[in-house]
């Protein structure tokens, strides 16, 4: 029995059909952004898409040969555990409910973890992006793909979720990465009626503020209900009042591929720009429960 089953049906089935849905939502979201943009970008496109396109390179091949076979062989290893047991007793749509939200919530405090010390030295990376839209869900290190298999593929095959549900979701992770990611300005009175629900591209703007509390904010993946119930969520936050990144690395010039790949490796910084200074909250016209535009 193999730990990484690399052509197994079932990822053979994710890249018939998953794969495929995943580019043309890619391009449906680059032609939105595009059209009805967000926030103003503060550097060019292309020197942004370049970089995390090579970042990318090594980063997406790691989550295809290792993260996505490990949540089926894992499941397989882990094999008839009493939690499965359980669990197959249940009727087939509240099972499915369960398990959904079960990965969803798991995605939710995975993203906890990545802001905290250990694990903060490979999200930063992510982070460090100056500006963010579609490009931004694609740029993440490598080591953060490996360092997820315990987590994401380990606690799901111990509690008991089936490696179908497991793929099927991380097709709906893998949209709503780039969905919220993205730099497409929803109708704001749709935006508001979504939020309540699920994460937007508004909600994940202001998790990538300089502004530490901020980014301190809105983690969830699909659902915005962990964030509501663990008190994460903040909603009040003019877009155009956020400066998109990690304020210890302002600098374009030092964030070459180079230096990402090895910026796992170097010492972490103070919440605070290379000056000292700490970037502040900018007060929003609307009120803490409403959703800034």
């Amino acid at each position: 029995m193999k730990l990484f089953p690399v052509a197994h049906p079932l990822l053979k089935r994710f890249d018939r059909w998953a794969g495929p849905a995943l580019a043309a939502l890619s391009v449906g979201l680059l032609l939105l952004e595009t059209i009805r943009p967000l926030r103003r970008r503060t550097r060019p496109r292309a020197e942004r898409w370049v970089r995390n396109a090579l970042l990318a390179a090594p980063s997406l091949p790691a989550m295809r040969l290792t993260l996505l076979p490990a949540m089926i062989g894992l499941a397989q290893l882990a094999g008839p555990r009493r939690a499965a047991q359980l669990a197959s007793r249940l009727p087939a749509p509240v099972r499915l409910a369960l398990e959904v939200l079960l990965l969803d919530y798991l995605g939710y405090t995975w993203h906890r973890l990545l802001h905290a010390p250990l694990l903060w030295r490979l999200h930063r990376v992510h982070h460090c992006d100056l500006d963010m839209d579609l490009s931004t869900a694609w740029r993440f290190h490598f080591g953060e793909m490996l360092a997820s298999i315990p987590y994401r593929a380990g606690l799901p095959a111990v509690l008991g979720v089936r490696p179908a549900t497991v793929l099927a979701y991380e097709a709906v992770f893998e949209a709503f990465t780039a969905f919220q990611h993205s730099n497409w300005r929803l109708p704001i009175g749709l935006e508001r009626r979504l939020a309540p629900w699920l994460m937007t591209p508004r909600l994940h703007g202001i998790h990538h503020s300089m502004v530490h509390r901020e980014t301190q904010s809105n983690y969830g993946i699909v659902l915005m209900v962990w964030d509501y119930l663990h008190r994460t969520r903040r909603l009040a936050v003019p877009q155009q009042s956020i400066s998109i990144g990690v304020p210890a690395y302002p600098d374009p010039a030092a964030q070459t591929v180079g230096q990402l790949l090895t910026l796992p490796l170097a010492p972490l910084h103070a919440w605070a720009r290379p000056d000292g200074s700490v970037p502040q909250h900018t007060p929003a016209p609307t009120p803490p429960q409403v959703l800034a535009d």
